[in-house]
């Protein structure tokens, strides 16, 4: 049986105005952060995003997962516009799609203990009715992505930088998404620290069955973690392809750009 596809970018386009007239307010510049992007997410498997600062990646990230909507494109959740959904669907989509961050302290709101934060999404989302059955679903989800339970009466300040990941990691798991979107998860960690949380993240996707969109500028990190490969330049994608095809045989000078800053022996 197929997999099915949880997400589609068909033909995105994101323009950002950076200039208007004084008077009359008509555009006189405009920055195009992506330009006519198109992509198929299906269930269970990993698309990698790889380009360096300002190649429009963190970008089509934010337009997949709601964050931004786009000038022109659309995006499908199950086949279906997300513009077209009904309130209830559209609830259940931003629930299905989830993000991790590069900076999961800076994600997480300093005043609240750990515990606290796992469980308002719980409690927004109507998956835990109290705080009972909200620590019960946090005490196992937290014991899932190898954290000890006393974190839970920690605030984010007073763990390290993998520990918090890990929680990040917790919290997008707790609603049980389709799809989370990783952006930069690990540029921020030790170099050991960075191979057990992309491990964890395979375990956890075929155990459970998760869609990433695994966003980098290492093209090393996002050959481990991807199934196909986008090479994005200027908002462009440039190339495309099953991760080791992409690795062994880039077609791009810009790709193989990439391959050599990543000190890849191929």
């Amino acid at each position: 049986m197929e997999n099915r596809v949880v997400i589609s970018a068909m033909n995105i386009r994101k323009e950002y105005v950076t200039k208007k007239h004084l008077f009359t307010g008509k555009i006189k510049e405009k920055y195009v952060a992506v330009k006519g992007a198109a992509f198929d997410i299906e269930e269970g498997k990993t698309v990698g995003i790889v380009g360096e600062s300002g190649s429009g990646k963190t970008t089509i990230g934010e337009i997949v997962g709601g964050l931004q909507k786009p000038t022109y494109g659309s995006v499908l959740y199950y086949g279906k516009n997300i513009k077209e959904l009904s309130d209830e669907e559209y609830q259940g989509y931003r629930k299905s799609v989830q993000f991790i961050f590069q900076d999961s302290k800076g994600s997480m709101d300093p005043n609240y203990k750990i515990s606290d934060i796992l469980s308002m999404p719980l409690i927004t989302t109507n998956i835990a009715k109290n705080k009972i059955e909200a620590e019960k679903l946090i005490d196992e989800m937290l014991l899932k992505v190898g954290l000890d339970l006393s974190i839970k009466n920690k605030y984010p300040g007073e763990v390290s930088g993998g520990q918090c990941q890990r929680a990040a990691i917790a919290r997008a798991l707790l609603v049980a998404p389709k799809l989370i979107i990783c952006d930069e998860p690990v540029s921020a960690l030790d170099v050991s620290i960075q191979a057990q949380i992309l491990n964890l993240l395979k375990e956890l996707q075929r155990e459970l069955n998760i869609s990433y969109i695994f966003i980098s500028h290492d093209i090393g990190v996002v050959n481990y973690m991807s199934d196909t490969i986008l090479v994005m330049q200027n908002g462009n994608i440039v190339e495309r392809g099953e991760a080791k095809e992409v690795l062994l045989h880039p077609k791009e000078k810009y790709t193989k750009t990439l391959i050599e800053s990543a000190f890849l022996e191929v």
